[in-house]
């Protein structure tokens, strides 16, 4: 598996657009709301690093979002992604070890809107939460 993106969670989607466009990002997508997941998010290449930034902010109200603790707590760095290759077994195989090392899983598989397969987030006990996505297909840019 390898590190996909690293995600920030924010308010609204144009303070976190200025944010990192001021910082010389490369615009990967533009903005897909995810009815599942209820967010919107966009994905930019940071032009120094490399790095895949993902920017997520609540689909509707703050109030209604899986994001308003996050928001309350002021945003920022939440996660990273990491993408499953070949030799990682399956999504499902791989939040089993997750388990047994006493992680607990905050969001079963479900599709992602911007991905076009699926994802799943843990929250490991020392308080990161790591997001899996499934192996992209070839030409899929994220």
């Amino acid at each position: 598996m390898r590190l996909h993106h690293l995600g920030y969670v924010g308010r609204d989607l144009a303070t976190l657009q200025r944010r990192f466009t001021n910082e010389a990002v490369e615009v990967l997508t533009p903005p897909v709301a995810d009815p599942i997941q209820r967010v919107v998010v966009q994905f930019f290449r940071d032009a120094v690093t490399g790095d895949v930034v993902e920017t997520i902010t609540p689909l509707e109200s703050i109030e209604a979002s899986p994001l308003a603790g996050r928001i309350a707590r002021g945003g920022g760095l939440d996660h990273a992604c990491y993408e499953l290759e070949s030799d990682d077994g399956t999504l499902e195989a791989v939040l089993e070890r997750e388990r047994a090392c006493g992680a607990r899983v905050q969001c079963p598989p479900v599709p992602a809107a911007a991905f076009g397969r699926r994802i799943a987030f843990v929250l490991r006990r020392s308080g990161r939460l790591i997001e899996y996505v499934e192996a992209r297909q070839p030409g899929q840019v994220v």
